[in-house]
């Protein structure tokens, strides 16, 4: 027994979860900073259309990350699952499969993007000078996506137990991003170009530090030739474990894109820029959610695969506790300190402040809630629950928050788009809870969860 296999089945569950959960939150963290300070050098240089613009080409960032998810969580749960039944090739045979799967998916998601991104982006509501500065971003965006596609690598890599390596190279890209970013905009005045140029620049470092790792010989599991295939017998398991955090990222692409032509039609533009903030300080908590169901997944699957359910149950239930501990901790700050955040991005419009000030206290009520939902998701896809799995991916942007926003935008305007989140988040996770309870008496011939004992 290898001793990555070794601490997985018998290590404490607190020490595993910080181990895996730690370094993924933290190279998200890293990752979500980049993208606030994209925001915020946006917002500064470019103004209330910068940032309204950089929010309508989100729907479209989070439908190419959906494409990485697909494919990196599912191969990721799969190789968690192969390893804990000690079988090495099977899992090679499926990072390879992956791999095919990626080289197929950048020459057509990218050819797609350049054809079609404009009238995607006037299909969104983006018109005049909107249209413009957006497009103008998402041109650039779309070019890097041949190497954005291969981050998808870091789900694999923390598969294999080396959740480390993504979380140092999200920080050098980090870093590479701010940098660009303070040089193209405010010394080359390249305006929203510059704030485009510096995220693809920094992204593509990042992968191409993922296959050096790879292609070098370093990794647990290696990539081999003659496994870069389409293999049917492991794609579709693919798919299958990776179809749940697909479904949520093109879910909350839809949400988004809902939400964004409710905005404009009830604010303008000064509410879609309000929304880019709210969404540039709610990625820190949704990072950490996201990071925490990561790590716990190789946990959950290694566990699974290993015939001890009960230690999968017990991550899930430390997984729960810390994200909820989170996000009541960041309601509380953002309830506080509404002005002083909104002021980091911008401060000589009073029109997006003050939309904005009432939306993130609003907003905020909902932190608590989907984190909760987002992990729940997670482990029901380690468990290889794929129908619950998917059910709850695409239960709280789409079934829920659909007629949800339609209803109380009606009845209250641009107030009730902001509490439509809350009272969606809020519904999605008590039945989270619900079927978690339910599933686990039913499955597990032990204790139900929250009474198993840590």
């Amino acid at each position: 027994m290898s001793t990555t296999s070794y601490s997985l089945k018998e290590n404490s569950i607190p020490k595993l979860l910080l181990t895996y959960a730690g370094p993924a939150v933290l190279g998200l963290l890293i990752n979500a900073l980049y993208n606030i300070v994209d925001r915020i050098f946006v917002g500064q240089f470019v103004g209330a259309e910068g940032i309204a613009a950089v929010t309508l080409t989100f729907p479209i960032s989070l439908f190419q990350f959906g494409f990485i998810l697909l494919f990196g969580s599912g191969t990721g749960v799969l190789i968690s699952k192969f390893l804990g039944e000690s079988r090495p090739k099977k899992a090679e045979k499926a990072l390879g499969t992956m791999m095919a799967g990626l080289l197929i998916t950048i020459v057509l998601f990218t050819s797609a993007g350049l054809l079609f991104y404009k009238p995607l982006l006037h299909a969104f509501g983006a018109q005049g000078e909107l249209l413009e500065l957006s497009g103008e971003y998402l041109q650039i965006i779309i070019f890097g996506f041949p190497f954005a596609f291969f981050i998808a690598l870091e789900f694999t890599c923390r598969a294999e137990g080396n959740p480390r390596l993504p979380a140092i190279l999200i920080l050098i890209s980090s870093l590479i991003n701010v940098s660009l970013d303070l040089v193209f905009m405010k010394y080359f005045q390249m305006g929203i170009r510059g704030a485009a140029l510096a995220t693809v620049i920094a992204q593509s470092s990042n992968a191409i530090f993922l296959l050096r790792y790879y292609l070098s010989g370093k990794s647990l599991i290696k990539i081999k030739w003659k496994n870069i295939r389409i293999q049917k017998n492991m794609i579709l398991p693919i798919f299958s474990l990776g179809l749940a955090p697909f479904v949520m990222d093109v879910a909350s692409s839809i949400q988004n894109i809902i939400a964004n032509n409710s905005l404009l039609q009830s604010g303008g533009t000064f509410a879609v820029a309000a929304m880019g903030i709210i969404f540039s300080v709610n990625v820190i908590f949704l990072m950490i959610a996201l990071g925490t169901g990561d790590g716990m997944q190789p946990i959950v699957s290694f566990n699974f695969g290993a015939k001890r359910p009960d230690r999968s149950r017990k991550t899930l239930l430390y997984a729960m506790i810390l994200v909820s501990l989170t996000g009541f901790l960041g309601l509380i700050v953002l309830e506080l300190f509404p002005n002083s955040i909104i002021g980091i991005f911008i401060d000589r419009n009073e029109n997006v402040i003050n939309i904005a000030r009432i939306g993130l206290r609003i907003f905020a009520l909902s932190i608590p809630f989907y984190m909760v939902q987002i992990v729940a998701t997670r482990y029901f896809q380690a468990l290889h629950e794929k129908r619950i799995a998917t059910f709850f991916a695409f239960l709280r942007p789409v079934m829920l928050f659909v007629p949800i926003i339609y209803g109380l935008n009606y009845m209250w305007g641009l107030n009730g788009i902001w509490v439509s989140f809350v009272v969606s988040d809020g519904l999605s996770a008590l039945i989270s809870l619900v079927l978690i309870r339910k599933y686990s008496t039913k499955k597990i011939k032990t204790k139900p969860l929250w009474t198993a004992s840590p």
